[in-house]
């Protein structure tokens, strides 16, 4: 007798575990500021690495910090950040494990105290994979007669074809524009095509920027510039794949020509990554018997973390904002920004839910010219159908623009939002991963009339008496796997 064997390659889950971590520390200002008025503050994370230890996780990355400031009566804008370095208790996990981090800013804030002094708290959620691959039961050598019951799971499997940073220097309007004080980009990307060594992906650059009017005010402006971006990618083996990217936008500036013009020139730095999704079929032996051969499985529990399509859709709403009472009518607008916070990601009968919060920072001056800000947090809903059989997500939400107009104490807020959600599922079961030499067990002789019980099979029954599902189906023809509850079975033992 050999045991044959087969390695699967589907994603096995240790753990899930969740943190939050503190980020602190005091952000330079700009050369030649002395002090700072703080209006706004922005900011994102990213993560860089992460590593399972024994017993623990350990993330690093950067939290990025944008500030609009005043100084007496100028107002200024600039850029910080700040490397983070956090370890996430993590029972079962050793070195040698595969581990996913993801991070979210949860609440940032700047204080003036002297210094400005920046503090951020951060969702911190870590999955720790098994990195060897799981070996199941194929067969036994000389036991033609095997039988086993398999269940087989989908799931989605995420190739790498090519990333890439790509440059571009793209011209927009901006009239009346004297000076930018701050300037952000979000990159979306309809569609690409892979051909050769080469991916091609068209999508939208949308470019907001807090800028100086010639007149000496503030102006918000959003623009929406079409971007090629090309990229190295290796499309070997594409023909039945459907490649998908990714777009971040890493830097972005923007700069006025010495001759005003109404034009301002974009040059952005864009990191792209190009990925073919591919749907596989996983299945587990999960029992297993051979009449020839006294024998009994060897299980492994398994927790089998399955993946579904990346859903990516946008979301757009409106909502009507109140000045504060005790604060001044508003005359004009002159900036917003906003920081959603994803709250909950569920999937229901395929339907994917994402809620969160939209932090939102409105700039406006008063008829007078004075300047002032105020804050509101405004709850999102949005919804998509196209979650497929999981059942849980992850979301990221980002703002695509966001704008604000009106006067007196009502403003109006007009917002854009792309939703990009991983739908996943962790499903606990059994693999077949060896057998063992038993006793034979005692069976009856003779013919034996034996009904079936509620959602037994003919693997159940073959088991039970030791009969290859072949000899049950001579014994009753037209049986199917799947038995009714109470079905009647001749058996000649």
């Amino acid at each position: 007798m050999e045991l044959q064997f087969s390695d699967l390659g589907a994603a096995r889950l240790v753990l899930r575990a969740t943190s939050q971590a503190l980020v602190e520390g005091e952000l330079p200002l700009p050369e030649g500021r002395k002090s700072a008025e703080v209006l706004c503050v922005d900011g994102s994370v990213s993560v860089s690495g992460a590593a399972a230890g024994e017993g623990a996780v350990t993330v690093e990355g950067r939290v990025r910090v944008e500030l609009i400031c005043r100084d007496g009566d100028e107002v200024f804008a600039f850029a910080s950040s700040a490397a983070f370095r956090h370890s996430l208790p993590a029972p079962g996990a050793k070195e040698g494990m595969t581990a996913e981090a993801f991070a979210a800013l949860q609440s940032i804030s700047v204080e003036q105290t002297g210094a400005l002094m920046l503090s951020a708290v951060l969702d911190v959620e870590c999955m720790v994979l098994q990195a060897a691959p799981l070996r199941v039961l194929a067969g036994i050598r000389g036991a033609e007669d095997l039988e086993r019951r398999e269940q087989t799971f989908e799931t989605v499997r995420t190739d790498v074809l090519g990333q890439e940073t790509v440059r571009i220097r793209e011209e927009i309007s901006a009239p009346n524009a004297a000076a930018v004080l701050r300037a952000s980009g979000v990159c979306q990307l309809r569609e690409t095509h892979v051909g050769g060594a080469a991916a091609i992906s068209e999508g939208t650059l949308t470019v907001t920027a807090l800028t100086v009017g010639a007149d000496g005010k503030l102006a918000q402006f959003v623009q929406h510039v079409p971007v090629t971006l090309e990229t190295e990618a290796d499309g070997t083996g594409m023909d039945a794949v459907l490649p998908v990217a990714e777009a971040e936008v890493e830097a972005i500036g923007l700069a006025l020509p010495e001759v005003d013009g109404g034009m301002m020139s974009v040059e952005a730095r864009i990191a792209v990554r190009v990925e073919a999704l591919r749907k596989e079929s996983v299945t587990l032996p999960q029992d297993a018997y051979a009449p020839s051969l006294p024998l009994s499985c060897v299980r492994e529990e398994v927790q089998l973390l399955l993946r579904g399509e990346t859903v990516r859709f946008r979301f757009g709403a409106s909502e009507t904002l109140g000045i504060p009472d005790g604060m001044p009518e508003c005359y004009r607008v002159a900036y917003c920004m906003a920081r959603p916070v994803v709250t909950s990601a569920s999937i229901e009968d395929g339907r994917l839910t994402v809620e969160g919060l939209l932090f939102t920072r409105v700039l406006y001056q008063t008829e007078g010219g004075m300047l002032y800000a105020f804050t509101e947090d405004i709850p999102f809903r949005c919804e998509n159908a196209g979650a497929g059989k999981l059942t849980e997500a992850r979301a990221q939400v980002r703002v695509v623009s966001a704008a604000a107009s009106g006067a007196g104490r009502g403003i109006e807020l007009s917002y854009t939002l792309q939703v990009t959600a991983q739908p996943y599922a962790v499903v606990k079961t059994h693999a077949v991963t060896g057998m063992e030499e038993c006793a034979p067990a005692e069976r009856p002789r003779g013919v034996v009339i034996y009904f079936a019980g509620n959602g037994e099979t003919l693997f159940d029954v073959g088991r039970r008496f030791n009969l290859p599902r072949k000899r049950l189906l001579e014994m009753n023809p037209g049986l199917s796997e799947t038995l009714a509850d109470g079905q009647k079975l001749v058996l000649l033992l």
